[in-house]
């Protein structure tokens, strides 16, 4: 058994210059809904096969939030949205290869490795959905109603990654750029995920690491669909890599769009947090800060963000940027857990980690943020939000593979029942400032996340059930 709370998203890789044979692939494992009980199933949308740039079927859905209570951040509850959160760009396929040996770091750094990797021709078998489509699923499975905006080119891996998203049910996908102006916006991203078979270790290589940059430049302004969506969404969620997709301007327009309608920004920087360091970057990145509501990094990423290595001063330094509008800051250690500061009221919560077996940490991050949304936009308490977030996390750790190998809503319900039976099991803890009442056994933590968990896929189910209009995307 392994002690695992958040591990740190892994090293983004480029490819070495010489050819390598390419040693014998293994397929990845697959969750599919039928792996989740009856009774948490996510309904399986249906409709007639989509094609790319033709009219595909969406599901709206209107959730309303909780009430507020204490321990809680703002919440968007009163708003009623079609969809829970909307995700900005961002969107791949991965290519999963695996090694038997992988070559030393500094072998792959050069662009001829990725061009070697990207003229061999991969089985299909060997595809899996990547980047935020890890956060968009784990959301939809655990009951948020979910949408894509971003680009996905005309080919084979776009029409994949638009089959998986609605097999997952998520509800909708914008492109960026109605039309694709530019010879990048017809090509869908593509990452190659290579896996050492023997010690388990993984890097990654795609055009994330060249440029040029942005990666879309035809995307200059969002059209009018997309701020539709937007404004229709009670949270935006942007990974810090949208920053090698598209310019900063239509970064904040997005952002922009969302928060003047009343949504929450969520931000991650994500594993190549340390390009904010160059100035272009950090005054765009310092503009986003002032209007994000929820940051969530790595120690790592954190140190790279703030400069500092302690994880709460490092919270403490956005929270406390002047202006800020930023309520929370979560900083995820590994198997030490995660600690979230929050600005009103002022406080100081330590998630425990869980004893899983550990298969693979790609997608925990994103997962954990899945969880984070759902509480922060519904209003939930953070002891029991956190407790949940570290069990999808800790589960999507149990499998191989990110995209439809993150977590199910089964797995994440299995592990909160066996911590909801742990008498005294230590989940949470809080500053020695915080009222006696708050200081709640771990299994009732648990047992409060398991409620949780419970409700927002019940609400999902009976929303799924009503008879909805159609929208149609072209």
């Amino acid at each position: 058994m392994v002690a695992w709370g958040l591990a740190g998203a892994p090293l983004w890789a480029a490819a070495q210059s010489q050819a390598v044979q390419a040693p014998p692939l293994t397929c990845l494992r697959s969750f599919h809904h039928s792996d989740v009980s009856k009774q948490f199933r996510q309904r399986q949308v249906s409709g007639k096969a989509a094609t790319f740039r033709r009219s595909i079927q969406c599901w709206a859905s209107q959730n309303n939030g909780a009430e507020l209570s204490s321990l809680t951040a703002p919440s968007n509850g009163a708003r009623t949205c079609t969809y829970d959160v909307v995700s900005l760009g961002n969107l791949c396929v991965d290519v999963v290869l695996h090694l038997d040996k992988m070559p030393p770091l500094e072998e792959v750094k050069t662009s001829e490795y990725l061009r070697q990797l990207t003229v061999q021709t991969h089985s299909r078998e060997f595809w899996e959905v990547g980047a935020s489509c890890n956060f968009l699923i784990a959301a939809a499975r655990m009951g948020l109603n979910t949408a894509a905006v971003a680009n996905l080119g005309e080919d084979v891996y776009g029409q994949f990654l638009l089959d998986v998203l609605k097999e997952e049910g998520v509800a909708r996908f914008q492109p960026l750029a109605p039309d694709a102006f530019d010879e990048a916006l017809k090509e869908t991203l593509l990452c190659f995920v290579l896996v050492d078979d023997c010690s388990a270790a993984h890097a990654f290589c795609s055009r994330y690491d060249f440029g040029p940059w942005p990666l879309l430049p035809g995307v200059e302004r969002l059209p009018n669909e997309v701020h539709q969506v937007l404004r229709d969404a009670r949270g935006l969620f942007v990974a810090g890599c949208s920053f090698d997709e598209l310019p900063p301007s239509v970064i904040m327009e997005a952002v922009t769009s969302a928060r003047s309608a009343g949504a929450a920004i969520f931000f991650d920087p994500g594993p190549r947090s340390w390009t904010f360091r160059e100035p272009e970057r950090r005054r765009a990145l310092d503009e986003l800060l002032e209007s994000t509501d929820v940051v969530l990094m790595t120690e790592e990423e954190a140190a790279a963000i703030t400069g500092t290595s302690d994880p709460e001063e490092a919270a403490h330094a956005i929270l406390d940027r002047p202006g800020a509008v930023t309520q929370w800051c979560v900083v995820k250690l590994g198997s030490r857990g995660a600690v979230l500061c929050s600005k009103t009221p002022r406080a100081t919560y330590r998630q425990h980690a869980l004893m899983v077996d550990v298969a693979d940490t790609v997608g925990c991050g994103d997962s954990f943020a899945a969880a984070v949304v759902l509480g922060y936009t519904r209003g939930h308490r953070i002891p029991p939000l956190l407790a949940l977030a570290n069990a999808i996390g800790a589960a999507t750790a149990m499998g191989s593979g990110a995209g439809r190998n993150v977590a199910t809503a089964e797995a994440v319900r299995e592990l909160l029942q066996r911590e909801a039976a742990k008498p005294g099991a230590a989940w949470v803890s809080w500053d020695e400032d915080s009222p006696p009442e708050h200081a709640q056994e771990g299994c009732e933590v648990a047992a409060e996340a398991l409620c949780i968990l419970q409700h927002t896929l019940a609400q999902r189910m009976h929303i799924s059930s009503e008879p909805a209009g159609d929208t149609v995307l072209r």
